[in-house]
């Protein structure tokens, strides 16, 4: 089972839950309605030595404008690892809007993880910015596109057995990003136009 961030099984890697499964249609969310829920408290784990590190937040998600949500975009797919190695998941769920399906997918992924006490490792990603289009006028959405490298994940279940081994992936992704309560929030994230 192999497919890189958001892919046919994405970033979302043991058995069960495949990216395709974001039903969320990029132009139906209410950006003003609630993200994906009140934030649970998150798993008091913290990264072993070969978990990814927690991507710095950047200066730039202050801004209101594309650039803004080009930063916010970046970041929350650079926090993913991180989420899956911790079950650390308030920040991403704040900033998963309810309409992403991937967000509910990744979120759920990653308090399994913890739930079944496995051990995430590797997976490091790095994105950049290929393209932002113009905000749409109706729901306010930035949408842009991303290419994505994610270097190859484990996950080791309770007795140390590897349960699961990736393989290196890029890609390119669409992801689309709104405001909400004064703050950036990931609407949704599906494969790119192709290349």
């Amino acid at each position: 089972m192999s497919g890189m961030v958001m892919r046919a099984v994405g970033l979302i890697v043991t058995a069960g839950l495949a990216l395709t499964a974001c039903t969320g249609s990029p132009r139906d969310p209410d950006v003003s309605a609630s993200p994906t829920g009140v934030p649970t408290p998150a798993a008091s784990a913290s990264p072993s030595p070969s978990s990814p590190a927690k991507p710095e937040r950047p200066e730039a998600m202050k801004r209101t404008d594309a650039k803004g949500a080009a930063a916010a975009a970046e970041y929350f797919i650079e926090l993913y690892p991180y989420v899956m190695a911790t079950g650390d998941t308030e920040e991403f769920e704040a900033m998963s809007h309810r309409a992403c399906g991937f967000c509910g997918d990744a979120l759920e992924q990653a308090k399994s993880i913890q739930a079944r006490h496995e051990t995430w490792t590797g997976g490091e990603i790095h994105s950049i910015l290929l393209e932002t289009y113009e905000r749409d006028a109706v729901t306010g959405i930035f949408p842009l596109d991303l290419e994505v490298e994610q270097a190859a994940a484990q996950i080791a279940d309770s007795e140390g057995v590897t349960v699961f081994e990736g393989a290196d992936e890029h890609s390119t992704y669409r992801v689309e990003v709104g405001r909400q309560d004064s703050a950036w929030v990931i609407v949704e994230i599906a494969p790119g136009p192709a290349q």
